[in-house]
């Protein structure tokens, strides 16, 4: 499959920020699932710097900006070619040992509800069936409703408000899947809805590493394993961990606004 992208993220800065740096991790992966045809990335604003590949396999890409005033637009756009996998990913320039993946981080942290899921939970021999099985709990665990959970809710919030969107579910699952000694981690990307969807937006996801098969990617607000929908752009130990952009402001002490517009086609 080939998947048209167009990535808009808007700032709008209340007062003069005197300098700005952003790192972007915004470049598509490249493995044998999915081929970057062209992609470009842009800034009505700063000086773009190609930096350096990290070691997960992120293309990653700084801004620098002095005395910016008013809006900043940075705008992420091209065609991706996808093949399915049934999850599996094969070819990734990653050079970090995955049980570095059982770390937990303040949003994952294991507490009362996540042991209380794991209770209701049976082990099984097989680890492959074992985690389609996790991400078929997590799916059923929360009730996907926009706009009641933030960036700062963890996997243990998201479990007591009964409800969440994709970062919650991905969330809850890295946690339950750690808790079981299966490293696990938060996906960034985007996803090819059905035709009738008129306003699309960023993805989550989970991989899972299952040994003697590698990194396995589950999605557990749609209840499957990733396909050829389904285009992977960064990866981490959860949301704020992978976020795609992340900024420092010197000296700046005003307000700011975000807005961002995704637009997600299949082509071929």
């Amino acid at each position: 499959m080939i998947i048209k992208i167009s990535h808009k993220t808007k700032y709008f800065f209340e007062n003069t920020v005197p300098r700005l740096i952003q790192t972007l991790k915004l470049y598509p992966t490249s493995c044998k699932n999915q081929k970057v045809l062209e992609w470009n990335i842009s800034s009505n604003k700063g000086e773009i710097l190609n930096s350096y590949q990290d070691s997960l396999g992120h293309n990653i890409i700084n801004i620098y900006i002095k005395n910016l005033n008013g809006q900043q637009e940075i705008k992420s756009e091209g065609r991706i070619q996808t093949k399915n996998f049934f999850g599996t990913f094969f070819g990734l320039s990653d050079k970090v040992n995955p049980l570095c993946f059982l770390r937990h981080t303040n949003l994952t942290y294991p507490g009362k509800n996540i042991v209380k899921l794991s209770n209701k939970i049976k082990k099984k021999s097989n680890l492959i069936e074992f985690c389609h099985y996790l991400n078929l709990v997590v799916s059923e665990a929360i009730r996907y409703k926009s706009n009641t959970t933030n960036n700062n809710t963890s996997a243990e919030m998201a479990l007591e408000k009964g409800e969440g969107v994709c970062q919650d579910y991905a969330h809850i699952l890295i946690s339950l899947s750690k808790y079981f000694k299966l490293p696990a981690r938060y996906v960034n990307g985007y996803l090819v809805e059905d035709e009738n969807t008129k306003e699309y937006f960023t993805h989550a996801w989970v991989e899972i590493y299952i040994k003697d098969l590698g990194w396995v990617a589950f999605d557990p607000s749609h209840k499957k394993c990733i396909n050829e929908k389904y285009v992977r752009i960064s990866c981490g130990y959860d949301f704020i961990d992978a976020s795609p952009i992340k900024g420092i402001k010197l000296n700046y002490m005003g307000s700011e606004e975000l807005s961002y517009k995704v637009d997600v086609n299949s082509i071929q």
